[in-house]
């Protein structure tokens, strides 16, 4: 039985390795993300602090220049929040990217994956025919071998 070789198997391999470097990027993409969303409700968070301290402190009492300055500070901290909105906004952006890259990539190994498995099965079945016509080759010539001898 000969072996089975399919002529697009460095293909297929070469679309492994891009899947795996795809799958790579996508993971590192998504570590980011998170990380940028942590920032972002750190930065949330601190705002809602400094606004308790600011409520807290008028209550209590509290000078023009101190109520400037925390002004100042929750509104640098509302553009930190802006501008981190817009990294996270960018980092699901890359994540979407690497995820549909994924995605095709996915489709062009299993196309692949498919068509070596057609291959493969009439491989299997043009052996299976050739192994019949041995057979019976091997059938036909004992059988005439046995006419000659009986008669």
């Amino acid at each position: 039985m000969a072996k089975f070789v399919f002529k697009l198997q460095p293909m297929l391999n070469i679309k492994k390795q891009m899947e795996d470097s795809i799958k790579t990027k996508l993971g590192e993409a998504i570590q980011v993300l998170e990380a940028e969303k942590i920032i972002l409700e750190e930065l949330k968070n601190q705002k809602k602090k400094c606004m308790s301290e600011v409520s807290t402190k008028v209550s209590g009492g509290v000078t023009i220049d101190k109520l400037r300055n925390y002004n100042a500070y929750i509104s640098f901290i509302k553009q930190k929040i802006i501008n981190q909105s817009e990294r996270v906004k960018s980092a699901g952006q890359i994540v979407d990217k690497y995820r549909e890259e994924l995605i095709e990539a996915v489709k062009e190994r299993k196309m692949l994956e498919t068509l070596k498995e057609k291959q493969y099965s009439e491989y299997l079945k043009e052996e299976h025919k050739k192994e019949q016509k041995l057979i019976d080759e091997v059938i036909s010539y004992k059988e005439s071998t046995n006419k000659k001898i009986n008669r």
